[in-house]
């Protein structure tokens, strides 16, 4: 983490394995409850391009749910306009979306966002991820390629280092099998870290110092 940004004590931060429809009434009402004002607005960042808004018109109906409708779209691929930013970490919250978590790091450095977003956390912003957007949230994405379902590397991308708003990693999309938990048991003690691993549904919600599991999340141990 960064020297002199002291992201711990103003935290407020949720990575979500999946946008996820049925009912989670908890996990609903504790991100609602992280939001100071009763209208609250969202900065959504896809990780690549999304010209027909398919997945912000996916993400604007999950936050529905919770009575939050306004979401607006700030590309920073083929639609990137620098002039955005200053409404962008205007928000309430900012939202990295789901994809290639490999090619949503290389769009991140090339707009010099990444100490851009350690100072909205700073400053009281919250940032919200959906498994890549998640995995951005830790030290390194380097999980991002392991195992069977792992995103390609098609940029070539060397420096795999992330926001590391936690100390920890994050691994989406867990079956709840322990045939899907021992690879991830197995990087955990390879790189001497740890893992949350996180079914579809689940979260884990860090509020400065505390973090809290939803919906299955739990560590590889």
């Amino acid at each position: 983490m960064p020297e002199g940004v002291n992201l711990v004590a103003r935290r407020k931060l949720v990575l979500l394995s999946d946008l996820y429809f049925e009912s989670n009434d908890e996990l609903n009402e504790r991100i609602r409850s992280l939001f100071l004002h009763q209208k609250p607005s969202i900065g959504y960042i896809p990780s690549c391009s999304d010209p027909q808004r398919i997945y912000v018109e996916h993400t604007r109906r999950f936050y529905r749910q919770f009575g939050i409708e306004d979401v607006q779209y700030y590309d920073l691929d083929t639609e990137y306009e620098e002039s955005m930013l200053d409404s962008l970490f205007e928000c309430d919250a900012i939202h990295l979306s789901g994809g290639n978590t490999f090619y949503f790091l290389s769009l991140l450095q090339q707009r010099n966002m990444l100490e851009q977003l350690r100072s909205y956390i700073s400053d009281g912003g919250i940032l919200i991820g959906v498994s890549a957007g998640s995995i951005l949230m830790t030290p390194t994405i380097q999980i991002a390629g392991y195992g069977e379902d792992a995103d390609e590397n098609h940029t070539g991308l060397t420096d795999l280092e992330a926001l590391a708003l936690v100390d920890f990693e994050f691994a989406p999309h867990w079956d709840r099998s322990e045939e899907m938990m021992q690879p991830f048991r197995e990087y955990a003690q390879n790189h001497q870290t740890k893992v949350y691993a996180c079914p579809d549904g689940g979260a884990v919600v860090v509020e400065n110092e505390s973090l809290e599991l939803y919906g299955g999340a739990t560590p590889a141990l």
